[in-house]
């Protein structure tokens, strides 16, 4: 198995050469492509979530413990009294931070469906609805922040796999298979689950003609190449 460092390392580089090559085509903003990048890494940590101590775990969790108070509180803070929005945004740090965080340990094996090609494809669906929902971009940006999240997943898995082949020995480990796979015979609910929630979020999806328009056109592909020109 991958340790953390292979795992971030493994997301950012691509991430980062993806997010530049986005914002050379034209296709988003530097501030939508640093976000980008971000949820590229994200997804390079974000399998390992399944597992209870794990260094990704904590990172998460306390990113979006963090990220919920914050929210609370600016949403709260114009028309309640300070010390209600204070208490407001502690409980929500503590809804994600020991509320979330537990239920997920509880609910979790590691290896589990979480390393599964269903979940990477789930939360790229997600992460598309709240960039297009929550903070209105526009479809080939909101599509973007999905592939991100998506492809950084599937690099954790990736190496997984490859991190379960011992070369040396010519044999493969015991984890091998865990990771890249369609799901689990023994949990047939929880796989059928997660494909009803990629087929159902990607039906009410924003169109993904213009972003598949957007990323092949000519247009793109002659801006990078000018960006890449004038660097010379």
């Amino acid at each position: 198995m991958a340790n953390f460092r292979v795992h971030v390392l493994g997301a950012a580089i691509p991430s980062a050469l993806a997010a530049g090559l986005a914002m050379a085509g034209g296709l988003v903003t530097p501030a939508v492509g640093g976000v980008c990048f971000g949820l590229g890494v994200l997804g390079g940590m974000l399998p390992d979530i399944d597992a209870d101590n794990s260094v990704p775990t904590r990172i998460i969790f306390g990113t979006l413990a963090v990220a919920a108070a914050a929210a609370v509180a600016l949403a709260l803070r114009e028309h309640t009294a300070p010390w209600l929005v204070a208490l407001a945004a502690l409980a929500a740090f503590a809804v994600i931070r020991v509320g979330l965080r537990g239920f997920t340990a509880w609910l979790c094996v590691h290896r589990g469906l979480v390393h599964s090609l269903p979940f990477a494809a789930l939360v790229g669906a997600v992460a598309v609805h709240l960039a297009w929902r929550s903070f209105h971009l526009a479809p080939t940006p909101a599509w973007l922040a999905g592939v991100f999240l998506t492809g950084g997943f599937l690099i954790h898995l990736v190496l997984d796999e490859l991190f379960s082949v011992d070369l040396v020995g010519a044999r493969m480990k015991r984890p091998f298979g865990t990771a890249l796979k369609l799901g689990s015979r023994r949990q047939w609910l929880g796989t059928a689950l997660l494909y009803a929630g990629v087929i159902g979020l990607l039906t009410v999806a924003p169109p993904a003609d213009r972003f598949v328009r957007d990323v092949t056109s000519s247009r793109t592909r002659a801006a990078i190449a000018a960006t890449f020109a004038g660097l010379r």
